[in-house]
């Protein structure tokens, strides 16, 4: 019997791939036998990424130094993932920023950052890749939202909280839409999760503090994270579309 999980033949293309959950994903899918188009604005990271991939899988990779939240680039990275590849199966968005400001102290510029970067550049590579998937009739969508975007965040400013809510909501529509047209789309709700992100914003007793109110009583790694995106881009989940997928540790119980 076929593992439904098994990635071989599939290629797809990974937001926010130079670390964090980006990179993890990025890894595990490969593993599963996946090719991978890596995007992100950081250069150094995603050779890195790229560098572990080869010497730890037999999969190619494509990798491209772009903004998210540039449209013209965003078309560019499906079009040669496509011609390169054959076809793009999977987009899993992990491109993302987090700020911790106080909501009386955000500013509009800071506010519109958040969105410009979490929102604004997950659908650009949403539309330009679903328009590739409507014409080959199939395609999986993961949008890395938050357990801020089911709740509110510990961590994360409230704009950021707002815009974990937004990709939330687009998930759900975007999957209204196009399931018909042979799409999945999904949000992702990870909870705490030991990231470069957030450990560079996050003093050591803030960590702690976070660690002592979720019930499995620890910080997700990067890794657990990855292995829940890699099974919602599988045929193992083929009848989850719309859904909004939690992995916290029991977070929302408290």
């Amino acid at each position: 019997m076929n593992n439904p999980t098994e990635m071989n033949g599939r290629c797809g293309i990974i937001t926010g791939a130079a670390s964090g959950i980006g990179q993890a994903a990025a890894l595990y899918l490969a593993q599963m036998g996946a090719r991978v188009a890596l995007v992100d604005i950081d250069n150094t990271g995603l050779q890195v990424t790229a560098s572990r991939i080869e010497g730890e899988t037999s999969s190619r990779t494509l990798t491209f130094v772009s903004d998210a939240t540039d449209e013209s680039a965003a078309n560019d990275v499906v079009t040669k993932t496509s011609t390169v590849f054959g076809s793009v199966d999977f987009l899993v968005n992990c491109a993302g920023i987090l700020r911790k400001t106080a909501f009386l102290e955000i500013s509009l510029e800071e506010w519109d950052l958040m969105y410009h970067v979490n929102v604004r550049g997950l659908f650009i590579y949403c539309q330009a890749v679903a328009r590739c998937m409507v014409a080959q009739g199939s395609g999986a969508i993961v949008n890395v939202a938050s357990l801020a975007g089911r709740s509110s965040s510990l961590l994360g400013g409230a704009h950021y909280t707002s815009a974990k809510h937004a990709i939330v909501g687009l998930s759900r529509h975007m999957a209204r839409e196009l399931t018909p047209k042979g799409l999945r789309v999904n949000a992702f709700c990870p909870g705490a999760t030991l990231t470069p992100m957030v450990t560079d914003s996050t003093t050591p007793e803030e960590i702690e503090a976070v660690a002592r109110i979720i019930p499995r009583g620890k910080w997700a790694a990067a890794e657990e994270q990855a292995a829940v995106i890699g099974f919602l881009v599988s045929d193992a989940a083929v009848n989850i579309t719309g859904a909004c997928i939690d992995s916290n540790g029991g977070s929302l119980m408290v």
